[in-house]
C-alpha cells in the first residue's frame, strides 16, 4: 500500500491511511471535512469493509467510498458502493481518483 500512497500523493492529492477501522471512525468524527474519498479494503480486522463504509456514511453522506475486494461474492454491500477487485493495479487507482476527486495541488 505504500507504493498506492506514493502515486496518489505523486498525483497532487493528500492521503492518510489507517490500519485499524475504529481508530478511522474516531478520525473521521473529528475531520471529516477533510475527506473526499475513502478507499476501503473489505478483508480487515475488527470488521469488514461495508460495516466500516455504514459507519462512515452515518458520519458524513456526501464522502465518496469505494471498496476493494479479492471476492466475488461480497454481501451486505447496503451502500451500492463501487467494487474494485484485487489486483488493484495503479492504473485503477489513478481512474477512481479522476473518478472522485479533484487535484488540489
Amino acid at each position: 500500500m505504500n507504493l498506492f500512497r506514493e502515486v496518489i500523493e505523486e498525483s497532487g492529492y493528500d492521503t492518510m491511511g489507517f490500519t485499524n477501522p475504529i481508530v478511522a471512525i474516531d478520525y473521521m468524527n473529528i475531520h471529516h471535512d477533510k475527506f473526499g474519498l475513502f478507499i476501503i479494503v473489505y478483508e480487515m480486522p475488527l470488521m469488514k469493509g461495508c460495516e466500516l463504509a455504514n459507519k462512515i456514511a452515518e458520519i458524513d453522506t456526501n464522502i465518496n467510498m469505494v471498496l476493494v475486494t479479492a471476492l466475488n461474492d461480497v454481501v451486505n454491500n447496503t451502500l451500492n458502493l463501487e467494487l474494485i477487485y484485487k489486483p488493484l493495479r495503479i492504473s485503477q487507482l489513478l481512474q477512481i481518483l479522476r473518478r472522485y476527486m479533484s487535484v488540489t495541488k
